[in-house]
């Protein structure tokens, strides 16, 4: 699998919507039920789950980028003057993508498969950043950002029990669990788990952004 320009087009003038756009673009036409599936993943649900998976979690891609592009003045940010005129950087232009990705990537990878729901205890399971080679940043996300990417997941369709929206500093120390289900197609929950360990377990050798493509060859490839 060759890794693909995530900045092909886009320039240090690119806005947040622009990004969206363009991530959109590089999503697959479409998730293919032909191809081989490493054992890794297999062991964590069948093949055909995993399939199915992929498919819905492709149509949430969609979805969550066509709805960042539609609000990205709401979430955009000034580009620093030191950043103009070189090769934009998710890390570093468009943080909310970053750091959003990476809630998803907590989600899935320390989600447990329960029925419908991913579940795991305490908020601070998603407060840690993940590089695109799938490791941890020292630094944190903050609470308050925390919370606005739930509420915008929670626009996307997800719902998270055992959170409350409406309080300003909820407790982090807090090892309540939380249930994330999406209701319109439960076996999204199934490609965001496979895809985040995709990332955190593979991606170290190439530092590619599977996830944020929905790439479903890294499941399958020998390269990653």
């Amino acid at each position: 699998m060759n890794k693909l320009d995530m900045y092909s087009g886009l320039s240090s003038e690119s806005t947040l919507g622009d990004m969206a756009r363009h991530l959109k673009s590089l999503l697959p036409a479409d998730a293919p039920t032909n191809y081989f599936i490493k054992p890794m993943f297999t062991s964590i649900e069948s093949e055909e789950s995993i399939k199915s998976g992929m498919i819905a979690l492709l149509d949430f891609m969609r979805l969550f980028y066509d709805l960042l592009a539609e609000n990205s003045q709401q979430y955009d940010k000034p580009k620093a003057p030191s950043r103009l005129g070189k090769k934009p950087s998710i890390a570093v232009d468009f943080p909310f993508i970053y750091h959003i990705k990476s809630v998803l990537l907590n989600i899935g990878y320390h989600g447990i498969l329960r029925g419908n729901a991913l579940s795991f205890s305490g908020l601070k399971t998603l407060v840690t950043i993940i590089c695109c080679e799938g490791m941890e940043a020292t630094t944190k996300i903050s609470t308050p950002k925390l919370m606005d990417y739930i509420q915008f997941l929670s626009d996307c369709g997800m719902c998270f029990e055992g959170i409350n929206l409406d309080t300003p500093k909820p407790c982090m120390a807090n090892e309540r669990l939380i249930e994330v289900t999406y209701p319109d197609n439960t076996d999204v929950l199934v490609g965001l788990k496979i895809m985040a360990v995709a990332q955190r377990k593979l991606q170290w050798k190439t530092k590619d952004e599977v996830f944020l493509r929905c790439d479903y060859r890294a499941l399958s490839s020998d390269e990653v």
